[in-house]
C-alpha cells in the first residue's frame, strides 16, 4: 500500500491540473471569440439593417400600415418604426383611406417622400433603405360642424327661418348649407411647405346667412377654427318694425290689419290694434312692401329695414275720397259758377259799349 501510494496521487493531482488547463483555454478562447458558433460562413455577406419610419400628418394613433406584407399601426405619436434589410426593395401602403377618429374623419390624401410622382397613390412600391427612411403620409381631416343662431339679444332663433348658410374658408373653398344646424368642413389639410409637409389648420368666415330672402350678417365679421370649435353660434341681424295706421284727412285708426311683403317675397297679414298699431319682431333686414288692409285706396308702400323703426301708414279711406270728391265738385262749381258771371258781365259791359257808341255815331 505504500508503495502505490504517491504513483496515485500524482496521477490524481496531474489529472486534475489537466482539466483546470483545458477549462481555462476554453474560457480564454470564449472571451476572445464569443460569435464563434455563428460564424458566417466564408464567402456570405452579413445582413445590414435600417429603419423606414412612416409619419402620419396630422398624428393619427392607430392608422395602420402594411410594410413587406406585415401589418403595423401608428404609436400614440402617429409614427410607425420598423427595422428593414438595406439590402432589400420594400412596399409599404395605407390599408385605411378613411380613419374615424375622436369626432373628426381622417382620409388619405398623399405621402411625401422623394418620388414625388407616386405620392397620391395607397401603395409606394420599390423603396431602399440605407440607414433611415422617414415617409410622411398626409391626411385630411373633416370635422362636423354645428352652428346655431341668435338674435340681438342673444335669443335663439328658429332654424327653419334659415334658408341658406355660406362658410369660405381661408383654402379658397366655399361650404354651403342650410339650417339643419350640421355641416361637414375641413378642419386640417396637408400642405408641402418649406420642402416638408405639415397640417394646415383652416379658418373659415361667416359669409351669409339667408333669412326670408335677405342676408342678415355682415360678411367676413365672424370668424372660427373647425379644428378647435366645432359649434358656432351666429348672431342675426334682426329688427323690430312698428306700424301705425291712420286716415290721411282726420288721423283717426284705420283698418284691421297690414299686408307685409317680405324679401322672398311670400306675405303675411299682421293684426291691428283698436288703436291702428302693430308690432312686428326678428325681421330681417332687407326690402318690404306694406299696405293697409281697410276699404279705400290702399296703395302698397316701399320699406327698407335697416334697424328698429315706426313706420306711419296714412291711408285715404272712403270718406277721404268722398271729401276730395265733394271738395274737387265744389271748386269746379265755383269756378263754373264764376266763370259764368264773369262771362254776363262782359257781355253787359261789350253790349253798353256798343250802344255808346252807336248813340255817339247818330249825332
Amino acid at each position: 500500500m505504500q508503495a502505490t501510494g504517491p504513483p496515485i496521487w500524482a496521477a490524481a493531482r496531474r489529472a486534475t491540473l489537466g482539466v483546470l488547463f483545458v477549462t481555462l483555454l476554453w474560457i480564454v478562447v470564449g472571451v476572445a471569440y464569443p460569435n464563434v458558433s455563428e460564424a458566417v460562413p466564408t464567402g456570405v455577406a452579413a445582413e445590414q439593417t435600417g429603419v423606414l419610419e412612416i409619419v402620419t400628418v396630422p398624428a393619427v394613433q392607430g392608422a395602420r400600415f402594411t410594410i413587406d406584407g406585415r401589418t403595423h399601426r401608428a404609436d400614440s405619436q402617429g409614427v410607425v418604426r420598423v427595422k428593414v434589410s438595406t439590402n432589400s426593395r420594400h412596399k409599404i401602403s395605407a390599408i385605411d383611406p378613411k380613419i374615424a377618429d375622436h369626432g373628426r374623419t381622417l382620409t388619405f390624401k398623399r405621402w411625401y417622400h422623394g418620388n414625388h410622382d407616386k405620392d397620391h397613390l395607397t401603395e409606394l412600391s420599390g423603396l431602399t433603405v440605407k440607414r433611415n427612411l422617414r415617409i410622411k403620409v398626409g391626411y385630411q381631416a373633416n370635422y362636423t360642424l354645428e352652428y346655431s343662431f341668435v338674435d340681438k339679444a342673444h335669443y335663439p332663433v328658429d332654424r327653419e327661418r334659415v334658408s341658406r348658410v355660406e362658410f369660405r374658408g381661408d383654402n379658397g373653398a366655399t361650404v354651403t348649407g342650410n339650417g339643419s344646424g350640421r355641416l361637414s368642413v375641413v378642419g386640417v389639410r396637408p400642405v408641402v411647405t418649406g420642402g416638408t409637409l405639415i397640417a394646415k389648420k383652416v379658418s373659415y368666415s361667416v359669409q351669409r346667412v339667408d333669412v326670408d330672402g335677405s342676408n342678415v350678417v355682415q360678411v367676413n365679421n365672424q370668424r372660427f377654427i373647425p379644428s378647435r370649435q366645432t359649434t358656432v353660434v351666429i348672431p342675426l341681424q334682426l329688427h323690430t318694425v312698428h306700424f301705425s295706421a291712420h286716415d290721411l284727412l282726420f288721423g283717426q285708426p284705420v283698418g284691421q290689419a297690414v299686408w307685409l311683403k317680405y324679401p322672398d317675397g311670400h306675405q303675411v297679414r299682421v293684426p291691428l290694434d283698436s288703436d291702428g298699431k302693430a308690432t312686428v319682431e326678428r325681421l330681417a333686414k332687407g326690402s318690404y312692401t306694406v299696405r293697409v288692409d281697410a276699404s279705400g285706396l290702399s296703395i302698397p308702400r316701399p320699406l327698407v329695414l335697416s334697424r328698429n323703426q315706426y313706420v306711419e301708414l296714412p291711408h285715404v279711406s272712403r270718406l277721404d275720397i268722398s271729401v276730395v270728391v265733394a271738395a274737387v265738385t265744389a271748386l269746379m262749381l265755383s269756378l263754373y259758377l264764376v266763370r259764368k258771371r264773369g262771362r254776363s258781365v262782359y257781355l253787359r259791359t261789350t253790349r253798353l259799349r256798343s250802344a255808346r257808341t252807336w248813340a255817339a255815331g247818330r249825332r
